[in-house]
């Protein structure tokens, strides 16, 4: 499957604006210059900013589909990859405040590492590893506040 230029464009136009509204609702992180709004206004305004390029671009092109399929849409479970990609990040706004980052985040892994293929001890122990190294660097290194749900408190 292939969009055409003024679809990303449209499309992360969209998202690019989102992010940047919703990084002006996190809160100020006391003592610092910037807050856990930082990050995210900057992804956002560069988003914004590689959709009006790409925007551009796909209005010079106007002959050129805004959706094509391509070889591997042909694949056997290639668009349920898809499908299940955005179920999880559908799944984890919604349950990450309730449940919490940790097991959320585990949870989404095993899932997409299973998609993968990637056997069950090495998908544990990834899905594991990486959700916890990344919550002890949004929480400890970089003071972004991650939901705890109903998680004890980790030691960092």
């Amino acid at each position: 499957m292939r969009f055409s230029d003024t679809m990303l464009g449209a499309m992360l136009l969209i998202l690019g604006i989102a992010v940047t509204a919703y990084a002006r609702t996190l809160p100020a992180v006391p003592g610092q210059q910037y807050g856990a709004a930082a990050f995210p206004t900057l992804i956002g305004v560069g988003f914004v900013c590689c959709a009006l390029i790409l925007l551009v671009q796909g209005l010079k092109a106007r002959s050129v589909p805004l959706v094509s399929f391509t070889e591997w849409t042909r694949q056997p479970g290639a668009l349920v990859a898809v499908g299940v990609t955005i179920l999880c990040i559908v799944a984890y706004m919604l349950l990450a405040r309730r449940v919490g980052f940790i097991p959320v985040s585990v949870a989404i892994l095993v899932v997409l590492f299973r998609l993968l293929s990637v056997s069950w001890g090495k998908t544990i122990f990834f899905a594991v590893a990486a959700t916890l190294v990344t919550d002890y660097v949004f929480r400890s290194l970089l003071l972004v506040p991650l939901p705890f749900g109903m998680m004890p408190r980790m030691p960092w």
